[in-house]
Parts: C-alpha cells; sequence; structure tokens
C-alpha cells in the first residue's frame, strides 16, 4: 500500500488522474441520466443494499440503478486518489491546482449520501435536481483542472480586449441556463426517474421556458463565435473548443427536435442528456479560456 502511495507523488501520475478522473465524472452524470429516463431511480428503494440485500435482483430496473451505485463507488475512489496525488505532488508548487482537486474529491464523496437520500425521500424532485446539478458543478471543475494542468488555458500569444473574457463568461452561464432549464423539462416529463413520483413543473411550460433560453443562446454564442473570428483571431485551441461547440450545439438542436416529435422516448432523452453534460463541459471550457485571457491581459505591460 505503501508503495501505491509513493507512486502518486509524481506530476505525471497526478496528470493522469485528472484525465482519468473526468472522464469518470462524465460518465457518472450520464449513469444518472440513464437511471432517471429508465423510471429506475427505485429500483433498490433502500440504500445503500437493494431490497435489504448486498446483490441486487435480476430486474432491469434494480440492475439499472445497482450498475450506477457502483460506478458511483468507482468514481468516489478515483476522485480521492486525485485529491491525495494533488496532495503528494502539487500541494506546494500550485495551491491552486491542490484546492480545485481536493474540492473535486470533498464534493464527490457528498455525492454517495446525497445519491441515498434521493432514494430515501423517494426521488423528491428538487433533491433529485440538487444531485444532478452538484454532479455538474464537480464536472466542471474538472474541466477547469485538466486546462490548467496541461496548460491549455494559456496559449495565446498576446493578451485579446477585454471583452474575450466577459463575452466566455456570458456563454458559460447561459450554457448553465440551457442545461439547467433542459433538466428542468425531463424532470417535469415523462422520466422522471420512476413511475408515480412528482413532476417538478408543468411539462408544457418547462419545455417552452427551456426552448426560449435555448434559442437565444444560439443566437448570442453564434453572434460571439463570429465577432471573435473576425476581430480577435484566436489560439488554436480556442478555434478548437469553439469547432466543438458549435457541433455539439448543432446536435443537440437536432436531438431535440427529434424527441419531441416522436413524443420523447427514453434512448433519445438519454443521448439528449448525454449532449448536453457535454455541450455544458465544452462551453465551460471555451469560456475558462477566455476568461484566462484576462489574467493574461491584466499581466501585460502597459504602453
Amino acid at each position: 500500500m505503501r508503495h501505491f502511495f509513493s507512486r502518486l507523488t509524481s506530476p505525471t501520475a497526478f496528470r493522469k488522474l485528472v484525465l482519468i478522473s473526468l472522464i469518470a465524472l462524465y460518465v457518472i452524470v450520464v449513469a444518472g441520466a440513464l437511471v432517471r429516463v429508465t423510471n429506475s431511480g427505485l429500483g433498490c428503494p433502500d440504500w445503500p443494499l437493494c431490497n435489504g440485500k448486498p446483490i441486487p435482483p435480476f430486474r432491469f430496473h434494480g440492475l439499472i440503478e445497482f450498475t450506477n451505485r457502483a460506478l458511483g463507488l468507482i468514481v468516489i475512489v478515483i476522485a480521492i486518489l486525485l485529491a491525495v496525488a494533488a496532495w503528494r505532488s502539487v500541494r506546494h508548487s500550485s495551491p491552486w491546482l491542490f484546492r480545485g482537486a481536493l474540492s473535486i474529491g470533498v464534493l464527490t464523496f457528498l455525492q454517495g449520501p446525497l445519491g441515498g437520500l434521493t432514494v430515501l425521500l423517494d426521488l423528491h424532485p428538487i433533491v433529485v435536481m440538487s444531485h444532478f446539478v452538484l454532479a455538474l458543478i464537480v464536472l466542471l471543475i474538472a474541466v477547469v483542472l485538466a486546462l490548467e494542468t496541461f496548460g491549455v488555458a494559456h496559449q495565446w500569444e498576446r493578451p485579446p480586449p477585454a471583452w474575450v473574457g466577459r463575452g466566455g463568461i456570458v456563454i458559460s452561464v447561459w450554457a448553465w441556463l440551457v442545461v439547467i432549464s433542459g433538466a428542468v423539462v425531463t424532470m417535469s416529463g415523462p422520466h422522471p426517474g420512476s413511475d408515480n413520483v412528482p413532476r417538478l413543473w408543468n411539462l408544457l411550460d418547462a419545455t417552452y421556458l427551456h426552448v426560449r433560453i435555448a434559442a437565444s443562446f444560439v443566437f448570442a454564442l453564434a453572434l460571439f463565435l463570429l465577432l471573435l473570428a473576425r476581430v480577435v483571431h484566436p489560439p488554436r485551441p480556442v478555434r478548437r473548443l469553439a469547432w466543438m461547440l458549435v457541433i455539439v450545439v448543432t446536435l443537440q438542436i437536432v436531438i431535440g427536435e427529434w424527441q419531441w416529435r416522436t413524443q420523447l422516448p427514453w434512448w433519445l432523452v438519454l443521448i439528449h442528456v448525454a449532449l448536453g453534460t457535454l455541450t455544458l463541459a465544452t462551453a465551460g471550457a471555451f469560456g475558462w479560456t477566455l476568461a484566462t485571457a484576462r489574467r493574461l491581459r491584466s499581466l501585460a505591460p502597459s504602453g
């Protein structure tokens, strides 16, 4: 065991764990969405056991819910190892990275009892939404940690105008509003996590709000990207993130329209949630690279 922890001392181990954690945190968000859209949230009506046993019965909903719990445990272990690696390798050289890794470890650990609380409270929509929102927050912290660890956010040759950083922040917050309003739609529709659980809101009203937030986001994103390309000429990582954001947003529009016209089949809703999470992560990465440019601008010599 001592030999294993000694291997977490190197910066290489820390970088690997940053990437593994980022992937694992995305996977667990999608796995949680699978539980919700298949209405398997109460497939195991107790916690931490399943029907009082350590192994779930061989039934669809129980297996889906218990698999999500097992994946959650793996993610918690990975997040704790990331925090340990940060303590041993970057605590002194980069306190900011250490605090980011530590927050991932602590918040991911808290997801365990919060997930149990959602089951014990019979999937109360507010608790379920809290569980989902916390998962997104941790994922965004991991995105920023990866950008800073690999230096992606520091490739500007010269500081851009101040409006670039502000625009990046606005785009990131707007993407957050789109995803959260979409989650409200899911919790208000036919896939709230289980049968006979209360909905968060009226489906038509929630959809009306979500569509308008999403449409305004697409318009603002297109305008901002056009201005960014014509005026600033950003570095290659920013351009790649911008193109990735355009692609996933376009796919989201297609899938969103398709799922609505086909009366929200669960597998299309799952794809929509997975792409929405990817959209938020990409928008967060894009916004952070632009917000980092504001730091470069503040460090640039005057005159």
